[in-house]
């Protein structure tokens, strides 16, 4: 059971186009298959699709005019919506609250086709506080009491914000990974024989009244009894100490880091902690969704990281790109990204790709970059095609992309001829002078920095600059179209 689209309306900066997003998943096999990435400038929307899925999930503290978007009316409605697909039905056998089996199995439908199971979530401005199910067959959405908690189970959902301190994540709280590991852990360790004997000498050293120190809490009890009698003379006082809860032991839990120096995680650096936290999240995925009875029932496990790059150099980045291509095999994840190293070593793989723009009048548009139809080049899309029209930066990368390409579309091997072909063809007419060898010649700007990029050891000429490396990218790209 994977997430296989969502729909957004009205909610924070996504407006009111509801175009569901498809999402890539899992298909148990191919690297990165269960992999989807986000990329584009800030506030542009990748974050608010984790938020809209967090609201979906556990509703929202927030005022509804805090995550309504600021351009809808009064009136306007806002929601989001979330299609499941997989094996459904079989996720609910194994992991379903059993009083909630059938209720859930009634809103399971196949797809146009009747191949795959379908399982729609939804929550919006009608009823914020309720969870909607879809009903297919009645075509409509209907609330089930009780159903909230219940279907959290089935929903398990992992998020490390950018702005989490990193430190938190990897502590031993009661909503951390650490803290939902240790639980796991827990329920085991609570049967064994070795927890029994730990409880026997629990009892047998503060309850049992032959020990040290039930002897000496006796004489308070005994002090404490003969000023309380003079009021309740009936009643009787006495000291019991409860066996504590196991996961009482694991609240001063610290990691300790040994890089030569031993010290608590805390004491590290950011990039350290990160690199735990994320490293434990993994470990988490693979422990979480394990059914303790059937090894063929595997849980849904969503995970979502903002910037996984803060505070990691790049080669740890790609590192960490390395270890969750091969977990979204079976897990799906989510990232949101700036990082050229994540989006980068992910072009082909099998990953989800998606490319988010704001236009001017301030809708979100989300593009799949991954699909056949998008870009450039007959190879789109390229590292250097993603950051021009990410976030407009055009890089020498991208210009060698088009020149080179343009150059073979036109048949002119020689530079000279392809610069004619660019101002005689192609009508450029942006020209530079270009010093080489004693001589002077003028050609186009496109050719003058491809000179450049290719011939550094001639220093006769002035560099090009950012404005004008933005400009021949330009007029290449105008050139192919």
């Amino acid at each position: 059971m994977f997430i296989k689209s969502l729909k957004i309306k009205n909610f924070k900066c996504f407006g009111d186009s509801v175009e569901p997003i498809t999402f890539n998943m899992p298909d148990s096999k191919t690297t990165g298959s269960g992999l989807n990435i986000f990329v584009g400038e800030n506030n542009s929307g990748k974050s608010t699709i984790f938020e809209g899925i967090d609201f979906l999930r556990d509703n929202s503290s927030k005022d509804i005019k805090d995550i309504k978007n600021k351009r809808a009316s009064a009136t306007d409605d806002f929601f989001v919506e979330i299609t499941f697909a997989g094996e459904i039905t079989k996720i609910i056998d194994n992991f379903s609250q059993e009083n909630k089996k059938e209720v859930f199995k009634k809103y399971v439908y196949k797809d146009g086709d009747g191949t795959e199971e379908r399982f729609n979530l939804l929550r919006s401005s009608d009823n914020i506080k309720a969870i909607q199910l879809w009903n297919n067959a009645e075509s409509k959405f209907k609330n089930e009491a009780g159903i909230d908690a219940p279907l959290k189970k089935l929903f398990e959902t992992n998020f490390v914000w950018s702005d989490t301190n990193p430190n938190t994540q990897a502590s031993f709280g009661a909503t951390t990974i650490c803290g939902n590991l240790l639980k796991e852990i827990v329920k085991k360790f609570e049967e064994t024989e070795d927890y029994a004997n730990f409880s026997s000498q629990f009892h047998k050293t503060f309850n049992d009244d032959d020990s040290g120190l039930k002897k000496e809490l006796k004489k308070i009890e005994e002090k404490t009894q003969k000023i309380f009698s003079e009021q309740f003379s009936d009643a009787k006082i006495s000291f019991h100490f409860d066996e504590l809860k196991i996961d009482s032991f694991f609240k001063n839990t610290k990691v300790e880091v040994d890089d030569g120096t031993p010290t608590y995680m805390e004491e590290k650096g950011s990039g350290m902690q990160r690199s735990v936290a994320l490293a434990l999240l993994q470990v988490y995925a693979e422990e979480l969704i394990k059914h303790p009875e059937n090894s063929d029932a595997i849980k849904p496990f969503f995970l979502f990281i903002d910037e996984p790059e803060i505070c990691l150099h790049p080669q740890a980045q790609m590192k960490l790109l390395s270890a969750i291509l091969e977990l979204s095999k079976t897990k799906q994840i989510f990232i949101a990204t700036h990082s050229p190293y994540f989006f980068k070593n992910s072009l082909y793989k099998n990953t989800g790709l998606f490319l988010f723009k704001k236009g001017d009048d301030h809708k979100v548009e989300i593009l799949n970059i991954k699909d056949n139809s998008w870009g450039i080049f007959p190879w789109s899309p390229s590292w250097g095609e993603i950051n021009y029209y990410a976030y407009n930066l055009p890089t020498v990368e991208f210009h060698n992309e088009l020149y080179g390409y343009l150059q073979e579309q036109s048949g002119k091997n020689f530079i000279s001829d392809f610069d004619e072909y660019l101002k005689n063809d192609k009508n450029i007419t942006e020209i530079k002078n270009y010093q080489r060898d004693g001589n002077t010649e003028d050609i186009t700007l496109c050719t003058y920095i491809r000179n450049q990029i290719h011939h550094p050891e001639n220093t006769n000429n002035q560099k090009y600059t950012d404005e004008e490396l933005q400009k021949s990218v330009e007029l290449l790209i105008n050139a192919i179209k």
